[in-house]
């Protein structure tokens, strides 16, 4: 569900954002923890938040803009394989993409696993090529 740009969460948070004065010297100033507190690791991947001019109340405006647009709904759609690709009407496939070659995903009832790892493959062989030098060009 596509949360209108002027429901009242959106008003809060572009309100937040006018009425602000913030800047980073000050909030690292005024919050020793901040790096420690706004850096999150989501497996290998380091999400540092604090050098962004945002605090606690921006978070708390960002996650009921998240929750009022039924963000959790829409990533367990994402799971499920539903067609949450509109333009396209098709699912996402992100979770398929990143699905290890034993793993299975199911998209109307087919596993498309093998189908997502035979692109991957046909990808890493043709990178392979350029990057030796096999293959310089189209001819």
């Amino acid at each position: 569900m596509a949360l209108n740009q002027d429901a009242s969460q959106w008003v809060a948070l572009r309100t937040h954002r006018d009425e602000s004065q913030l800047d980073l010297r000050s909030l690292f100033s005024m919050d020793p923890d901040r790096a420690s507190r706004l850096t999150h690791q989501a497996g290998d991947l380091t999400v540092d938040l604090s050098k962004h001019l945002i605090d606690t109340h921006t978070v708390d405006l960002l996650v009921a803009l998240a929750e009022a647009s039924g963000l959790s709904d829409r990533i367990e759609a994402m799971f499920a394989g539903e067609r949450i690709n509109t333009t396209e009407n098709r699912p996402v496939l992100h979770t398929a993409l990143r699905a290890a070659r034993d793993d299975t995903f199911s998209v109307d009832g087919n596993d498309v696993v093998a189908g997502v790892h035979a692109v991957l493959d046909s990808m890493a062989t043709f990178s392979e090529r350029v990057r030796s030098g096999e293959w310089k060009g189209h001819t």
